[in-house]
């Protein structure tokens, strides 16, 4: 009783100094995500344990925490700004996504043959569409500091919707492998059809609680909370998005002040307090130590997709008119696809032979991207961004 005591006193101190961290001018540069994750894997090869009560827990993040963090997010966002990052935000959430997962299995399938490790494509792709989509949580809280509203918002609408298409392609990809099924050419049709009805299923759920919500009226916080995750478990009861139905619900309902604001102050603990726990979560990755080479070179794989896929349909998308896709900007989005709590909380839950090898993958690729994109990320915004911000301004 009193050792746990003991590790809850060290939790609370770590997540005051990383909240206080984001209050520091002088070091805001580095984001609190970078320092929170840091912070986790000292603690954790400090104390070499794996008993600490404060682990990372999939199902706790997935359905408490990940949705207040979405509500949150959705208080803040402006249905009307998809008039303009529409077609951006579809291309490179839809097209974006299957092409990356596509690239990435395709060089999972060439790393794992040079180790002598028979992998099927199936197994290649439940892999990369965990690995393929940028996450929400670590997205909404890198853009939050974002001067260009027009990349922020494009960010925020891709890390959603992509991470829709995630669970549905692990899913059905997870089923796939475990009942050792074959890839044939009506499964990216099924993927894709299927993706697309879910979402708009799931924006359905949202909007019509939105709609009800306002229509009662109501102003206490904690019955908009309730609501909230109501909405978020029924979409993902009936096997549709939960983080597109809540993130409709959330954008529409157009809370009281102090309801939002509410919302905001303990998204901000929870933030705080998944990626310490993530960072916790190194335990994963020393007991599976035998596949970090390979793990490094998938990361690879993982960074090189993002960076091709961005830059295609960039310009593709500035064919179209979309005259905000410059050069910087694309290669400033591209390095922005961190992966995050979304891909390692799905792939702890999965019952895969490749369980310790898709662990191991997932943690690396995870806190690689976080700490170096998240801690590049003011550097790259003022050599990438900052000599075009007037041009950007007036396109948009």
């Amino acid at each position: 009783m009193e050792h746990a005591a003991q590790e809850m006193v060290v939790l609370l101190i770590l997540l005051l100094f990383v909240m206080v961290w984001d209050t520091v001018e002088t070091v805001r540069w580095i984001p609190s995500s970078v320092v929170a994750v840091t912070l986790g894997m000292v603690v954790a090869a400090w104390s070499g344990s794996n008993d600490t009560p404060f682990m990372f827990a999939p199902d706790l993040f997935l359905y408490l925490m990940l949705p207040t963090i979405l509500l949150n997010s959705s208080f803040k966002f402006r249905p009307e700004s998809l008039r303009r990052t529409w077609l951006s935000s579809m291309v490179f959430a839809l097209v974006g996504t299957l092409l990356t997962i596509v690239l990435i299995a395709w060089g999972i399938l060439t790393w794992t043959s040079m180790f002598n490790m028979k992998m099927t494509f199936v197994d290649a792709l439940l892999i990369a569409s965990l690995l393929a989509p940028t996450d929400t949580v670590a997205t909404l809280m890198l853009s939050k500091s974002l001067d260009d509203t027009f990349i922020a918002e494009v960010m925020e609408n891709e890390a959603v919707l992509n991470d829709a298409i995630s669970v549905v392609l692990v899913r059905l990809f997870a089923n796939m492998s475990e009942h050792h099924q074959q890839l044939n050419r009506w499964v990216p049709l099924r993927a894709v059809g299927t993706s697309i009805l879910f979402m708009c299923l799931s924006a359905l759920v949202g909007f019509s609680s939105a709609k009800l919500v306002r229509r009662l009226r109501l102003k206490k916080p904690s019955i908009h909370f309730i609501v909230a995750l109501i909405v978020y478990g029924c979409c993902e009861f009936v096997g549709i998005s939960g983080i597109v139905g809540l993130f409709t619900y959330g954008s529409l309902v157009k809370p009281p002040k102090i309801v939002s604001e509410t919302v905001e102050n303990v998204s901000v603990i929870i933030e705080a307090y998944v990626y310490l726990t993530l960072g916790l979560a190194v335990h994963a990755l020393s007991r599976s130590t035998d596949f970090l080479g390979l793990s490094f070179l998938i990361l690879v794989s993982c960074v090189a997709s993002r960076v091709l896929v961005v830059f295609v349909l960039g310009g593709c998308l500035r064919c179209c008119g979309r005259e905000q896709w410059t050069v910087p900007s694309l290669l400033f989005f591209s390095l922005c696809g961190i992966r995050g709590a979304i891909s390692f909380a799905m792939c702890m839950g999965l019952m895969s032979e490749w369980r310790d090898f898709i662990q191991s993958t997932a943690f690396v690729v995870i806190v690689s991207t976080i700490i170096s994109m998240g801690t590049l990320q003011k550097c790259m915004h003022k050599l990438l961004l900052e000599p075009y911000k007037t041009r950007l301004q007036q396109v948009v």
